[in-house]
């Protein structure tokens, strides 16, 4: 039981000797002390069987509790109250005698790609990834080589072990070309809670890299990364209320449904699964992809929607629009727009923003809105940093802890766009079908489009519309106002194939 001093209670928070897990468990007891006045929260370190023993190969490892058990048997044989861990670490199945009493806010889930510049340089055909992950080897083989932008033929992961700072040290010493790492923890070790010392290495490091953050539609990470378990003994009643004024709850419920997701898979840590659940104001997102031991191959990304909108009913594909033979219906031209010698971040709505004769240079962040995109820049040789995995420019890169800067993103996109930040550099004119109105179901890629649609015609007012998510959307909702007949989608395809019969 806690020890009371006076009129505070002593409260021993336990966290394994890193510098990440130490900090980790700092914001813990920094957040219930600010809740709980008093509380007198102590923080100590114990080391774990994974750090004990660095011979075994985390690929190798018999179970998931490698970095995790003996912190939970401390908080059973009372040497500790509270154990704070990274919830990816823990097995699904728990610890007998044990809680998860809460979570704080969970940080960005996303994982980033390291490589060492001098590798980008020679653009090499083959690439030594480091990694001790059977998620992240089988993703980054399925669909790594697409978003460099050289041809890269063979992509292969080699296995590492040590904390954040030592994958670095083994990274920029040749032991690999390439590195995969959470962005949370690189965040948090950037992050003002960091030590001075750390976060100036990790700094360093990361000036001797280019950098991606790993679009989670292809790279759903592990169930659970980037938030934090706070476990308590199973009989502290006394704690388990503390814990729950603190806890995030919606980081609470996105974690429990992607750890579901892996039990349901079998849940051990050899499985190479991924699976993030993200949690929007129009749904939850589920996106799962990973391989199973008998080679079935898991993909799901798909919107599970809140809300009063209702998935509208099926009709006859000569009743929507636009056609998979009508997605096209644009005419683009370029416009004779120069690209601000200031810029230093591009955020880049289609490929064909992107001027043909600018090159952006290794110092400019380069967004783009979706995968699509993405890879068509990688094709022209342009370094990608990330993506919105098309779910719209409300979706914030939060690279700033990466970059060391707040960047002021700019916009490059059409001459109809009401983006903030927006530089026109093609031109958009849409060509609508002369039976426009005679149809019901209509995807809207663009709200100017839609806009200019009911102008035309205003009669499609009443029927069913769709959009992905972002700007579109609220475009509709704004013009048409709270409607079931209007609905978000994660995109086209997926619309196109539940709405026609």
């Amino acid at each position: 039981m806690p020890i009371r001093v006076g009129r505070s209670m002593r409260v021993k928070v336990v966290s394994r000797g890193s510098d990440l897990a130490v900090l980790q468990a700092g914001r813990v007891a920094r957040a219930l002390g600010a809740r709980w006045p008093d509380l007198d929260v102590e923080t100590t370190t114990r080391s774990s069987r994974g750090d004990r023993d660095r011979r075994v190969a985390l690929w190798d490892a018999p179970d998931k509790g490698l970095f995790t058990e003996d912190l939970s048997h401390a908080l059973v044989a009372g040497d500790a109250d509270i154990a704070v861990h990274s919830w990816k670490d823990l097995p699904v199945s728990g610890y007998a005698g044990t809680t998860i009493a809460g979570t704080l806010e969970r940080a960005d889930p996303r994982d980033v790609l390291l490589i060492r510049r001098t590798v980008v340089d020679a653009r090499p055909a083959s690439l030594a990834v480091l990694s001790s992950s059977p998620r992240r080897a089988w993703q980054m083989g399925q669909s790594l080589a697409p978003l460099l932008p050289w041809p890269c033929g063979s992509i292969a992961a080699h296995p590492v072990r040590g904390n954040i700072p030592t994958r670095l040290r083994k990274l920029l010493a040749g032991d690999g070309d390439a590195l995969v790492v959470a962005k949370a923890a690189l965040d948090r070790l950037l992050s003002p809670d960091s030590k001075p010392d750390v976060a100036r290495d990790i700094r360093n490091a990361l000036g001797q890299c280019a950098w991606m953050v790993l679009p989670l539609r292809q790279f759903p990470t592990a169930p659970a990364q980037g938030a934090l378990a706070i476990e308590i003994a199973a009989s502290r009643t006394d704690l388990a209320d503390r814990v729950q004024a603190v806890t995030h709850e919606p980081t609470r419920l996105a974690v429990e449904a992607e750890r579901a997701i892996l039990a349901s898979y079998g849940g051990g840590c050899h499985e190479a699964i991924g699976a993030t659940v993200l949690l929007r104001e129009y749904g939850r997102i589920t996106s799962l992809r990973g391989q199973l031991p008998n080679g079935e191959v898991l993909q799901d990304w798909s919107l599970t929607r809140s809300g009063s909108a209702t998935v509208p009913p099926r009709t006859d594909a000569s009743h929507v629009w636009p056609g998979p033979d009508e997605r096209q219906g644009a005419e683009r031209r370029p416009l004779s727009t120069a690209v601000p010698a200031h810029a230093r971040a591009l955020w880049i709505a289609r490929a064909d923003a992107l001027p043909l004769d600018y090159r952006p240079s290794d110092s400019q962040l380069v967004w783009t809105a979706g995968l699509r995109s993405w890879e068509r820049l990688a094709r022209r040789g342009v370094w990608v940093h990330g993506s919105s995995d098309g779910l719209g420019d409300q979706e914030s890169p939060d690279v700033d802890l990466m970059a060391g800067t707040s960047p002021e993103w700019i916009r490059l996109t059409h001459d109809r766009s009401d983006a903030p930040g927006a530089l026109a550099t093609y031109s958009v004119r849409y060509v609508l079908p002369d039976d426009l109105a005679a149809r019901t179901h209509f995807f809207w890629m663009s709200g100017s489009l839609f806009r200019e649609a009911l102008d035309r015609h205003p009669g499609i007012g009443g029927a069913w519309h769709a959009s992905g998510p972002g700007r579109t959307a609220r475009a509709l909702h704004d013009t048409l106002g709270s409607t079931s007949r209007v609905s978000t989608w994660l995109d086209y395809d997926q619309w196109h194939q539940n709405v026609t019969l």
